[in-house]
């Protein structure tokens, strides 16, 4: 990432830690149909490895299981498209809900997937914000491997 976007995608980070933008996902409801459409397809079209669900966005960590007939960006765009419906009927709202770009990254080894991981816990308290009120979750089998959103000393 160039010294611009670096900058940029930092200053983004800021805004959103601020709240700014839309904060529909404070809502329980639309957080539960977030929550809901990322773990419908965990194990069958997806690896779902960690996620936060912020009041104005969401961090994850996700592995396509078939990337050529699966890819990460039909998977994103049919929760986009999904939940987008589905809150603007539940929680009311119209118009854009969600960013057409995602700022995916590739994880590229077991030290980079636990720096995401730290990053992904960390986000709440970055904002300001309780972990137990932005539905964290990891995978319980990370967990077991005693992988978790805590920093090891």
């Amino acid at each position: 990432m160039d010294v611009l976007s670096h900058e940029t995608a930092r200053r983004a980070e800021r805004w959103l830690d601020q709240g700014f933008g839309s904060c529909v996902l404070a809502d329980p409801q639309a957080a539960a149909i977030v929550l809901d459409s990322m773990h419908k397809f965990d194990n069958d079209w997806y690896e779902l490895g960690a996620h936060v669900i912020m009041p104005n966005h969401v961090h994850l960590l996700i592995r396509p299981l078939q990337p050529a007939e699966n890819p990460l960006e039909t998977i994103l765009k049919s929760w986009k498209s999904w939940t987008s419906r589905e809150i603007h009927a539940k929680v009311g709202g119209d118009g854009t809900l969600w960013q057409q770009e995602s700022f995916d990254r590739i994880v590229r080894d077991g030290e980079h997937l636990y720096r995401c991981i730290q990053y992904i816990g960390r986000n709440p308290e970055n904002a300001g914000l309780s972990r137990m009120g932005c539905h964290c979750w990891l995978r319980p089998e990370w967990e077991r491997l005693e992988w978790s959103f805590e920093t090891k000393s």
